[in-house]
């Protein structure tokens, strides 16, 4: 089950050796970050990623868009809408989203963490820690910074392409 993973609108050209790379972490830890500059591919690789990775997770896989995000006010409302939490508040507590987690299999993206690192961070903590099922792939201009994450950094293409010449 894809869930709500964004289509993909062309090809993905060049990114072959990060494909194999972040195939490997997902299927070896719990959280990887790709990490890099903006626009270097990281949300496309994100999406890749995730159609492949989906058919492994029982409970497929959910996308969560933080781009919108001004705050950390919506995030947790955010991720429930993302993993399928239909009722909830937007100062719902951290709890009730750990508890709707727990026992589901799935690969969650958190897409955009970077304006949102720290409070990121403590979710994602929070969530990891209570659902031992749950897979997570997230993108960022810089590391998360919690236990455990692996990360993958995303060259532009022009200098992935001549770093795989």
């Amino acid at each position: 089950m894809v869930g709500n993973i964004p289509e993909e609108t062309t090809g993905l050209v060049g990114r072959t050796a990060e494909l194999a790379r972040l195939a490997h972490a997902l299927g070896a830890g719990r959280l990887t970050t790709l990490i890099g500059p903006g626009g270097a591919g990281k949300t496309r690789l994100a999406v890749r990623a995730a159609r492949q990775s989906a058919p492994a997770h029982r409970d497929g896989a959910r996308w969560a868009d933080l781009s919108p995000l001004q705050d950390d006010g919506p995030l947790v409302a955010t991720v429930s809408d993302a993993v399928g939490l239909g009722v909830h508040t937007p100062g719902m507590p951290v709890d009730a989203l750990c508890e709707w987690l727990t026992g589901k299999q799935l690969l969650l993206v958190l897409d955009s963490c970077e304006r949102l690192r720290p409070s990121c961070g403590h979710l994602l903590g929070e969530i990891l820690t209570t659902s031992p099922g749950l897979t997570v792939l997230a993108t960022s201009r810089q590391p998360l910074d919690i236990k455990g994450e692996q990360l993958i950094e995303v060259a532009p293409l022009q200098d992935a392409l001549v770093r795989s010449c």
